[in-house]
């Protein structure tokens, strides 16, 4: 059964598109306060800037603000070169040619190619060397701007997205433990289902690190659960396909025990990925979470099988482990699962 991974929310399209605006709205306030007098290139850079995620924004705003520079100072040597009698089209080339080099070196500095080509080819009829300082000083504002609003106005909710895709990872564990155990799909499936589960798991970890940037206090302090989340579900991932390739490999004799097994993995991963949705929604699992999620985990007496009774007590630690985790108990659980036989 294919991964179902969530798409971007239509709150998350709205609450971009606000911030846009807001970012646009913002610099041209600041640019009536400063006088710029051609202000559209601070709404511009502020529109450019803004991005859906604080990292993509500060990547866009360093590059656009290095552009500016680079792109400024090359515009102030090539006028004054013009104002010493090199022809206006040879002083415009004396930079193009050794910004494009830059840029073909260093992309984020392609930026600087612009300045230079609005600084010639659209003077002012002020001083000459306006053009130029005007530009860096509207980027900047724009830059700003898109900065403050990025980290100010409804930025991404990571964590409710970071759960959201970890209930999405959860299922699609319990999809290779059904399909594993049953045979009704074979390792290029599963490897398939295992593909999918890792591009999820990479989106989390982009949501984690996205998190990091959002306030200046260490994640591992203000939201623990959120930090240790990337960790924790490589390890029912990792657990996932060790069940998987024994399955395949050796299946359980004992046809109901085989069924009592699977069903009870896939009901209790079932129940974490419950226990995600929740933590996507801002709330803790209810007070029978707990014990209901770990009755439905099987033990390992279940099978007389030794190699079936080590994978069940791998499984059932870290599933332990994820249940704990997901009621924020604490430091214990993180502990109990990088210690798990899995790590070993």
């Amino acid at each position: 059964m294919p991964i179902a991974i969530p798409e971007r929310s239509a709150g998350t399209i709205v609450r971009q598109a606000i911030r846009v605006l807001v970012a646009i709205g913002v610099s041209e306030i600041l640019s009536q306060l400063l006088r710029l007098q051609d202000p559209a290139w601070a709404l511009i850079t502020a529109a450019v800037v803004t991005q859906t995620t604080i990292g993509e924004t500060v990547s866009n705003g360093q590059s656009q603000i290095l552009g500016a520079l680079i792109g400024g100072a090359a515009s102030l040597i090539a006028i004054s070169l013009h104002q010493l009698g090199l022809p206006g089209e040879a002083a415009l080339w004396s930079a193009l040619i050794p910004l494009a080099a830059l840029a073909a070196w260093r992309p984020q500095t392609r930026l600087g190619l612009v300045t230079v080509l609005i600084a010639m080819l659209f003077p002012s009829d002020n001083s000459p060397f306006f053009v130029p300082i005007q530009r860096v000083i509207c980027v900047l504002a724009g830059v700003i701007v898109s900065m403050v609003v990025s980290f100010a106005v409804l930025h991404e909710q990571t964590r409710r997205d970071a759960f959201r895709l970890a209930a999405a990872m959860i299922r699609g564990i319990g999809s290779i433990l059904d399909g594993a155990a049953h045979h009704n799909i074979g390792w290029h499936d599963i490897q398939s289902l295992d593909d999918t589960c890792a591009t999820c798991l990479r989106r989390i970890a982009a949501n984690v690190g996205e998190a990091r940037r959002e306030r200046w206090t260490s994640l591992e302090k203000r939201d623990p659960m959120l930090a240790a989340l990337p960790q924790a579900l490589q390890q029912l991932q990792t657990d996932a396909m060790v069940f998987a390739r024994a399955a395949l490999a050796s299946p359980v004799h004992d046809a109901q025990d085989a069924q009592t097994l699977v069903r009870g993995l896939v009901s209790a991963l079932e129940q974490i990925a419950r226990g995600c949705d929740e933590q996507a929604q801002g709330r803790q699992p209810a007070d029978d979470y707990t014990r209901e999620a770990l009755a439905a985990i099987p033990h390992d007496d279940i099978t007389a099988a030794p190699e079936w009774r080590f994978i069940l007590r791998i499984l059932r630690s870290d599933m332990t482990a994820f249940i704990s985790f997901l009621t924020d108990t604490g430091d214990k659980n993180r502990n109990s699962t990088s210690g798990s036989p899995a790590s070993a």
